[in-house]
């Protein structure tokens, strides 16, 4: 049984990718609401790899390589992004994010049972981030780290 040494760098980078994931995922104190369709995707997906797989005669070189991809492919599950401590994080290889005290005007927009946060900065909109949260848990959040110059506009969507 010999393993290759791409299987060990490619092992290597999973394990290193799962760590930073973890990590990122434990900074973000209120994260943003995914697409559920997110999750039927990657578990197809994974699924697919696995019947592959399964169904054909592989070395356990190649096998181990089948198994680190599921786990590449499952790693977008902890794909967070979210509201942190001191800042937005936008995506799980967003090491910097957005300050909240750069942020010049945020807009919520309050839906039925979902709330979206835009947010402009320089002048320029950011991307559009979805939560589950009560808006005043969320305003309490954001009132004590945004710039008392930061101007929160609340739209309200009427059912139709």
């Amino acid at each position: 049984m010999i393993i290759d040494f791409f299987t060990v760098l490619l092992t290597a980078f999973v394990v290193i990718l799962y760590i930073y994931l973890i990590l990122v995922r434990k900074s973000i104190l209120i994260k943003s609401v995914k697409r559920r369709a997110i999750y039927g995707i990657i578990g197809g997906l994974s699924l697919l790899i696995l019947i592959t797989i399964t169904s054909s005669d592989q070395t356990t070189d190649q096998i181990i390589r089948g198994g680190l991809s599921i786990l590449l492919v499952m790693s977008f599950l902890l794909d967070s992004k979210g509201l942190a401590d001191d800042r937005l994080i936008l995506g799980p290889f967003d090491k910097n994010g957005v300050m909240y005290q750069d942020i010049d005007k945020m807009a919520l927009l309050l839906k039925k049972k979902e709330i979206r946060l835009n947010y402009f900065k320089d002048g320029r909109r950011g991307p559009m981030m979805k939560f589950s949260i009560p808006l005043e848990d969320l305003l309490a959040f954001l009132s004590g780290r945004l710039n008392e110059e930061t101007e929160i506009s609340i739209l309200v969507e009427e059912d139709q």
